[in-house]
């Protein structure tokens, strides 16, 4: 088997509980990509991942998030759908 779905979020949620989760996954995303780039550079003098241009890409999308968000009802239904599909390149 060369590929595999994960469900990783699935479901209807309010406008702060959908905050809080995406904002989560944004966060730590961004704090992995900050690792990546301190060891890169203290192993190799440089960032080779580019990390630093995701930090940048995923901390827009964050502020685009919030400013969704923030245009939402306290009682709207968001629903998420989140897949992560992963596929091995050999």
């Amino acid at each position: 088997m060369n590929d595999h779905k994960t469900r990783l979020i699935d479901g209807v949620f309010s406008p702060e509980q959908a905050r809080n989760i995406t904002l989560r996954l944004l966060t730590d995303k961004i704090n992995y990509h900050s690792i990546e780039k301190v060891s890169n550079e203290e192993r190799f003098g440089k960032d080779h991942h580019n990390s630093e241009k995701r930090i940048k890409e995923l901390t827009e999308e964050k502020v685009e998030l919030i400013k969704w968000l923030s245009g939402t009802s306290p009682s709207a239904h968001i629903k998420i759908s989140c897949t992560i599909h992963m596929t091995i390149s050999e």
